[in-house]
């Protein structure tokens, strides 16, 4: 989005009496480009993180995807064939036990 219109969306939220500076902050956040790369990995590579973390060998895909399936873990699709993990995000659940 141009700088422009996020200056002009942030000029009508801040003019909203009922907009607090929270709010406003939220919006033109969510308007502004996303600069940051998520580190994808592969399922494989998901597997032996999480594994070697809690069991000391690498768990099964089976687990993995119940993991997915239970809403802690959550895959990025590329195709139906082409499925990624966020590194940051398997690696906080292998060290941590929760997301």
């Amino acid at each position: 989005m141009k700088q422009e219109t996020i200056n002009a969306i942030r000029l009508l939220a801040t003019a909203d009496a009922e907009a607090d500076q929270a709010t406003v902050s939220r919006i033109v956040q969510a308007c502004e480009p996303q600069t940051r790369k998520r580190d994808l990995i592969s399922s494989a590579k998901a597997c032996e993180i999480i594994g070697v973390a809690a069991f000391g060998k690498p768990v099964s895909r089976v687990t993995l995807w119940k993991y997915v399936k239970r809403g802690i873990l959550h895959p990025v699709r590329y195709s139906s064939r082409i499925i990624r993990f966020d590194r940051k995000e398997v690696e906080h659940y292998a060290n941590n036990g929760t997301i």
